[in-house]
């Protein structure tokens, strides 16, 4: 077998040894030419160098704007997509993390992003291929990369498209105060060599067996590393110290007031179905909240039926299982980005299909619609509320003398209740979660008329524990006439860090909190007339996440011995709201 890293690292020192015309396309069509850079070296102030390539047509007149992409992941595909760009008279410029490709210094993710990447856009600004105008595009990490970057937003600095774009803290790695054991997986994917271990990132049956055995055995969340092979991992180690939304991840991106300064265009990019869509839309809100008028006005956001990649302009899939996605909502996101670019950086028309500040696709109804704002999309709210009882109907009123709920389960208990993802690709969950061993399920009363749910479905709950803390997980479903089952939403939360997200606070036993569930991923589902909402409450008990045994000290310490028997009451006035348009 080709040793593909092998391959790639040829690649890329032959590309980095000089500055040529690279022809593509076939032999007998061989109609655009490039000039590709790759020995580009861009210095920062604490003496660290940068890589940075470098891709433009041939015969293209300097200065040119700039589309950049601050980048973790090296790959000869950066050249495609540098030629992507450079095809609408661009000059696509990459540059890579420390650490990366042949960047100096040590990659720790999310750290340095900021002020490293401020640096970049100034040193591009003064090039003489620069005139003087830079946007920034990319998903995930990278999305995440752009959101940093505007902590201080650069004079050259035009635009960003942040697509799908990581929250720090928000959904990764700890979505809900519970760590994910992924974030291992891909600290070794990306730290243990300057491009990527693909061999260890994709070597399922290696962290399949090392989960399971972290989650069976009892073992403490810090030993994850150890028990890996590799030794202690000091990025995963310092991660874990910081379960709650504190100040080691707020300050990886804006603050309320470096929000506030931020008045360049933006087009933020995500999905249904996407693991980081929580991530896109906290920044979504929050320059919502603190910005200035002036951005704003200017801030558009693009959400439909898509997973991580499809959210990115990647890989766009018309089956995402159960849905089947119409062939309406499948917009060319890569020329929607060229067509921003266009507009924010050539002044040329704003893209057509943005007719307002937030274009949402609507499944089953299989239409786009558009709206200003958030506050003005939907016209009405139902809630419902929760019944005493395992199984009974939920209510449309609040009744008052009711019981509360109980909801008992052992953490010692060492069933593997993992939830299948679907092809490892999207966070829509399985109906694996009726096979739940500890589960509870409650269903509303048929539908008297289709409505178009809009948004992310909230969940208010009284509640109260005889443990110190418990991780917990809701899910809500369209049951249809026929009895299929849609999923809709879902929420894994510790209740620890429902109180202050920034710090655990542990629950006095029989102590009644109010906890709001308001970080459920955004859908936009037509629900059909005749159909059933459902609800399920069990533990988030899974071999792809942190192991809470309920004890009053930190998670990652925790092992089998420290298990307890969770008993919560769930009082009458908890409910759930559900958005309609």
């Amino acid at each position: 077998m080709i040793n593909q890293m092998e391959t790639m690292r040829k690649y890329l020192a032959l590309i980095a040894l000089t500055l040529f015309i690279y022809p593509v396309g076939p032999l007998s069509a061989q109609s655009k030419r490039y000039v590709i850079d790759s020995s580009l070296q861009v210095p920062l102030k604490d003496g660290t160098v940068l890589s940075c390539m470098i891709v433009y047509q041939e015969g293209a007149k300097w200065p040119l704007p700039v589309v950049l992409r601050a980048n973790c992941y090296p790959s000869k595909q950066d050249t495609i997509r540098a030629q992507y760009v450079a095809d609408s008279g661009y000059i696509g410029a990459f540059v890579y993390n420390r650490g990366k490709s042949r960047s100096g210094g040590s990659f720790y993710p999310m750290e340095n992003d900021a002020a490293d990447n401020y640096e970049v856009i100034d040193w591009i600004s003064k090039q003489p291929w620069c005139n003087g105008k830079v946007g920034m595009y990319g998903g995930s990490y990278l999305g995440f990369a752009q959101w940093a970057t505007v902590k201080k937003v650069h004079p050259a600095l035009k635009t960003i498209v942040p697509q799908v774009a990581v929250g720090p803290g928000i959904d990764y790695p700890n979505p809900g105060g519970i760590f994910v054991t992924y974030s291992l997986q891909w600290l070794k994917y990306v730290r243990n060599n300057h491009y990527l271990d693909d061999s260890t990132f994709f070597n399922e049956k290696k962290w399949s067996d090392l989960n399971t055995a972290y989650l069976l055995r009892g073992f403490p969340f810090n030993k994850l590393d150890s028990l890996e092979g590799s030794g202690m991992d000091t990025i995963f180690q310092r991660w874990i110290t910081h379960p709650g939304y504190d100040d080691f991840w707020q300050k990886m991106t804006p603050s309320a007031d470096e929000f506030s300064r931020i008045t360049i265009p933006i087009l933020t990019t995500t999905g249904f179905f996407d693991d980081d869509q929580r991530g896109a839309i906290h920044y979504y809100n929050a320059h919502n909240k603190y910005g200035p008028a002036e951005g704003v006005r200017q801030h558009y956001l693009f959400i439909g039926p898509f997973d991580h990649a499809g959210g990115q302009g990647g890989r766009r899939r018309n089956f995402i299982a159960p849905y089947k996605i119409d062939t309406v909502a499948m917009v060319d996101q890569k020329q929607l980005v060229l067509d921003w670019f266009n507009y924010t950086l050539k002044g040329g028309k704003k893209p057509a299909f943005l007719q307002d500040r937030i274009a949402v696709f609507a499944m089953g109804e299989n239409k786009w619609h558009y709206f200003p704002s958030i506050e003005k999309m939907n016209r009405d709210t139902l809630s419902f509320y929760l019944p005493s009882k395992d199984g009974e109907t939920l209510l449309t009123k609040k009744k008052s003398g009711r019981k509360p709920l109980v909801f008992s389960f052992d953490a010692a208990d060492p069933v593997d209740d993992t939830i299948v993802i679907y092809d490892g690709s999207s966070s829509l969950i399985t109906e694996g979660v009726f096979r739940k061993k500890h589960l509870q399920t409650f269903s509303s009363e048929p539908l008297k008329e289709d409505i178009i749910l809009n948004g992310s479905i909230t969940a208010d709950l009284w509640l109260s524990s005889g443990t110190p803390d418990a991780d917990i997980m809701i899910s809500w479903w369209e049951v249809d006439a026929d009895g299929k089952k849609w999923p809709l939403s879902h929420v894994a939360q510790r209740l620890s860090l429902s109180i202050d997200k920034q710090k655990a606070v542990y629950w006095k036993e029989n102590e009644v909190h109010h906890i709001t569930l308001d970080n459920t991923p955004w859908i936009c589902k037509q629900l059909k007339k005749g159909s059933r909402l459902v609800m399920t409450i069990s533990p988030a008990s899974n071999i792809y996440w942190q192991k809470n045994y309920g004890a009053a000290k930190d998670v990652s310490e925790q092992t089998l011995l420290d298990a307890l028997l969770h008993e919560l009451r769930i009082y009458p006035e908890s409910h759930f709201s559900i958005p309609v348009m």
